[in-house]
């Protein structure tokens, strides 16, 4: 029994597995698909149409997707939903989804394009770890946090929007992006985690905004090409560790 108490069916439509509950399904298994995929917003069974909300852990991991669209009626995509899909080009993320949980995109080697929907709250810890062919990527401004490691090791990312909803940027959260030019924190961030831009070799500049109270330790160490730090700030700030910004070459900070 499900926990709204309806009696649950595990069910294989079109060769994915789902588990029916009161009028839901929930996407269980698709590790066989492969090619491109546009998963329905609804499954039929024994007539009776089932509204498509929910991606389980770990349901196309490891599978032969080379591009995935997410429905709008999906509001959870499960930990390692896609993870280690090394072939998976591009992702289209409805804008039902509020949160991508950690794993979700791990590893995906090949992926060049994300389309997140707009009414995503939390990008979880290790979301796009390791996706090193992802050039680009604009937050939408629902985001709030971004978990720790969430893009580490990126290390072709060139460009990152984070949105003036973002309150937290996680530890390591963007480590090892070796190709980022530039990062703007915008206003609403609290908080920097320890890490967060470590190793990121091409960073030029940075701009902190206003509202940022906590850099964690070693936040910026080891961005040898970083030359301009502009903070614009409302309270102190807590600085960890003299670590934050070393190795940072002939930084500007003001």
């Amino acid at each position: 029994i499900g926990a709204k108490g309806y009696a649950q069916e595990y069910v294989t439509i079109d060769d994915i597995g789902y588990q029916l509950s009161g009028r839901e399904a929930t996407l269980t298994y698709g590790r066989e698909c492969s090619g491109d995929l546009e998963i329905s917003g609804s499954v039929t069974y024994e007539g009776t149409i089932y509204t498509v909300t929910g991606i389980n852990n770990g349901a196309f991991e490891g599978s032969g997707l080379t591009s995935v669209t997410i429905p709008n009626s999906v509001t959870s995509i499960g930990s390692s939903a896609f993870s280690g899909c090394t072939g998976l080009t591009s992702v289209i993320i409805g804008d039902g989804v509020t949160t991508i949980r950690g794993y979700a995109f791990k590893d995906c080697t090949a992926l060049t394009s994300v389309t997140i929907g707009n009414s995503v709250t939390t990008i979880g810890d290790l979301a796009f770890y390791g996706c090193n062919s992802l050039p680009s990527i604009t937050i939408p401004n629902s985001v709030t946090s971004i978990g720790s490691y969430a893009f580490y090791g990126c290390s072709s990312l060139t460009s990152i929007t984070i949105p003036n909803s973002v309150e937290s940027i996680g530890n390591q959260a963007f480590r090892d992006c070796t190709a980022l030019a530039s990062v703007t924190i915008p206003n609403s961030v609290t908080t920097i985690g320890k890490e967060a831009f470590k190793y990121c070799t091409g960073l030029t500049s940075a701009t902190i905004g206003n509202s940022v109270t906590t850099i964690g330790d070693y936040a910026f160490e080891c961005c040898s090409n970083l030359t301009l730090v502009a903070v614009d700030l409302k309270e102190p700030l807590d600085i960890n560790y003299s670590g934050t910004f070393s190795n940072r070459g002939n930084a500007t900070l003001y």
